[in-house]
């Protein structure tokens, strides 16, 4: 049986209102009432909805992702409604609050999904594969859809989709206040040169305040911003969409890399009826589940979130049950071919099919695109394409789909624990070529690597010369053989961390994007020590598909990356991970002219000498400033000082240290407000990775984590 967006079929839940901050009462008062909420005080209880009313001037970021995460803990679908004295109208949340169900007209749903490259196939469903269009006009008609899912690079301020279209809030800026970005001064995009257009070119940009579609899912990077961040909210996309014709959002929080199966779990959880809050919340427990990335470390509080009310449905999405019949090798279900005689294709969810039966391959019979995810709340979906362009579905026809049990890799026996230096020539590789894209001389990269190749054929020799089958030769000892090889690498790691801080203005902050291939989901790993915000950070090990090397990811939700660094096993504990580098700024904040102080911490890793270089540069990339490469030992803290122009221009800037210690390389990235220098001191808050606690640490004797290890500690 087909249904479309099945509603109206659960018990209400008990509606909560909260706030943050200073929340007026006319906006408190208005939203209880079109809410229609049932309590309205600071406590939560298990299973209720709360929609958080956040004053974005008075509420602190710690308290903001706190109360996220506490929400979280109670299970409750949540709705975020930002409320700002100066821009926030009562209109805004009528249109937001003030419904309870929206359809949705399916032929009319687009998806722009840029970093997503099994959503771009050929093969894929039309309505999915529009990021294979980056025109002007292509945008324009996806602009007008019902269903509006967008997915790319993204910032609180403005967010890429593609060539052809770019949200950008910078209309907001006021003259005379303080900006985030040069562009809000100058109406120069630094963004347009990477698309080959001028900076003062407008093609490609888009003002949000323009969107119209019934349910928006804007999926990058901070599209919220958090409150007390560096970023404002009265100059925001959320802002925009607060202000847009826009009926349900959703936008992000933090660090987001949303897999095409949690865009699935969360279609498929909206067509089984289930409210717009608890389909984000299945998804976000579907991203936890696969690893994916995310800079709030809980299940439902992030990366995504309703912007407005948690409870609404959304009809007209296609969904039909199957009962798989089981076969040899898993199950095979069959559905009526005219379902999917549509752009959008159609949502098929298998039955009796749960979390612990996958995982599966699932392929169809006639060869089309199908892809598929298992909910946490044991459901399976599955987003099934048409018969393609050309194609016309027969009358009584069946598509037959094959689910079959994943077998164990087959590549396990082939993998071998390697160096980081195999690793490292990928990375040098990737900046190389970037480098040499953006007009830089590709010959300070050529030498580098050629040196790396070097290195790494004596490296070879030295591990082959170490290994069992060879105890029956008489030689030196191996020590005394790579004295001089100790040396070249140590000579070696300090001029590649002046390399990589001197090219990281053209090639960008965020480095690790270069890594290649992908690298796979390890375990999640926390910090003692929070960012210099106070938000807590979050560590996502990742290790190589091939090579038996670990990264670890920083995160902070505030603040955004904060670093990619290399990881190591933690001896008796059994598949856990810690960095070994770890450091930061002291404040984000820091006027012209003074210093911006940064923090560089060795956790562990090789016991050799390591090597910190670092680079501040404004988003056009025509000043930087460069640190000269500081010594930084094992199991030590180094602190570096960027001295500020006294004419840096005001607004963001981003910084980058490349820490390079034997065959290791990490890097710290992260954005800094350069104020203006009459602008107030920023106020340094202090956290527990201040210089005396790590001091203290060190002296106790402690793990270098700073405490002794315990698994709950570090890994959920």
């Amino acid at each position: 049986m087909i249904e479309f967006g099945r509603t109206g079929k659960r018990s209400r839940r008990t509606r909560h209102a909260l706030t943050l901050g200073s929340v007026p009462a006319e906006f408190l008062d208005a939203a209880v009432d079109l809410w229609r909420a049932d309590r309205v005080d600071q406590s939560m209880r298990a299973g209720e909805s709360v929609l958080i009313l956040v004053d974005q001037e008075t509420t602190p970021p710690r308290e903001y992702i706190q109360t996220l995460l506490a929400v979280d803990h109670h299970s409750s679908p949540v709705g975020i409604v930002p409320i700002s004295k100066r821009s926030t109208r009562l209109d805004h949340l009528v249109r937001l609050l003030g419904d309870e169900t929206i359809h949705i007209d399916i032929s009319r749903s687009r998806f722009r999904l840029t970093e997503t490259a099994e959503a771009n196939l050929p093969s894929a469903p039309p309505a999915l594969n529009r990021a294979r269009r980056n025109d002007p006009a292509s945008v324009a008609e996806d602009l007008q859809a019902d269903l509006l899912v967008l997915q790319g690079h993204a910032g609180p301020v403005d967010a890429g989709f593609g060539r052809s279209l770019t949200l950008c809030s910078r209309h907001l800026h006021r003259p005379g206040e303080s900006p985030v970005f040069p562009c809000f001064d100058t109406d120069q995009c630094f963004r347009q040169k990477l698309h080959g257009r001028s900076p003062s070119s407008v093609e490609g940009l888009f003002n949000p305040m323009h969107l119209t579609a019934s349910l928006a899912v804007i999926d990058g990077c901070g599209t919220i911003p958090v409150p007390g961040s560096i970023f404002n909210y009265e100059t925001s996309i959320a802002r925009c969409v607060m202000e847009s014709q826009v009926r349900a959002a959703v936008m992000t929080h933090g660090v987001s890399a949303s897999p095409l199966s949690a865009l699935i779990v969360f279609l498929g959880t909206l067509a089984d009826g289930c409210s717009l809050g608890e389909a984000v919340r299945e998804a976000n427990h579907h991203v936890r589940q696969v690893g994916s990335s995310t800079s709030i470390n809980a299940e439902a509080a992030a990366p995504w979130a309703v912007l407005g009310n948690p409870d609404i449905k959304v009809s007209g999405l296609p969904l039909i049950e199957s009962a798989p019949r089981p076969t040899e090798l898993g199950a095979e279900c069959s559905v009526a071919e005219e379902f999917f005689d549509s752009p959008f294709g159609g949502l098929v969810s298998p039955l009796g099919l749960s979390e612990g039966s996958g995982p599966f391959d699932a392929a169809t019979l006639d060869g089309r695109w199908v892809r598929g995810a298992l909910s946490a709340r044991g459901r399976a979906y599955l987003w099934i394409a048409g018969p393609g362009p050309n194609g016309k579905p027969k009358a009584g026809g069946r598509v037959k789909v094959l689910l079959s049990e994943r077998p164990e890799d087959p590549t396990s026996g082939w993998r071998r624990r390697c160096k980081w230096i195999q690793a490292n020539k990928v990375l040098l590789h990737g900046m190389a070529d970037t480098f040499a894209e953006r007009g830089g001389e590709e010959d300070h990269f050529t030498t580098l690597i050629s040196l790396w190749d070097e290195i790494g054929r004596e490296a070879e020799l030295a591990a082959f010369a170490a290994a069992p089958h060879r105890r029956q030769s008489i030689s030196p000892p191996l020590a005394s053989r790579t004295e001089r090889l100790d040396a070249r690498i140590t000579a070696l790691a300090r001029v590649t961390a002046r390399t990589i801080a001197v090219a990281a203005p053209v090639t960008g902050a965020r480095l690790s994007r270069l890594w290649s291939p992908p690298w796979l989901p390890a375990r999640a790993v926390r910090f003692s020590e929070p960012c210099s915000c106070g938000c807590p950070l979050v560590g996502e090990a990742r290790r190589h598909p091939l090579l038996g090397l670990v990264r670890v990811g920083v995160r902070c939700p505030a603040c955004g990356p904060v670093g990619d660094v290399c990881g190591e096993r933690v001896a008796g504990v059994p598949g856990a991970f810690a960095p070994t580098v770890v450091g930061g700024p002291k404040q984000h904040a820091v006027p012209a002219g003074a210093a911006m102080e940064v923090r560089v911490r060795r956790l562990g890793g090789e016991e050799t000498e390591g090597f910190a270089s670092a680079a501040l540069f404004e988003p056009f990339r025509q000043r930087r400033v460069l640190v000269h490469v500081e010594d930084v030992q094992s199991l030590s803290t180094t602190d570096l000082a960027v001295a500020i122009p006294a004419d840096w221009p005001p607004g963001l800037s981003q910084a980058v240290v490349a820490v390079v210690a034997g065959t290791e390389i990490s890097f710290l990235d992260f954005d800094i407000i350069v104020q203006s220098r009459t602008a107030d001191a920023p106020v340094t808050q202090d956290s527990s990775g201040s210089s005396a606690s790590w001091n203290r640490r060190e002296s106790a004797g402690v793990h270098p984590l700073g405490r002794p290890v315990r698994e709950a500690d570090l890994f959920t």
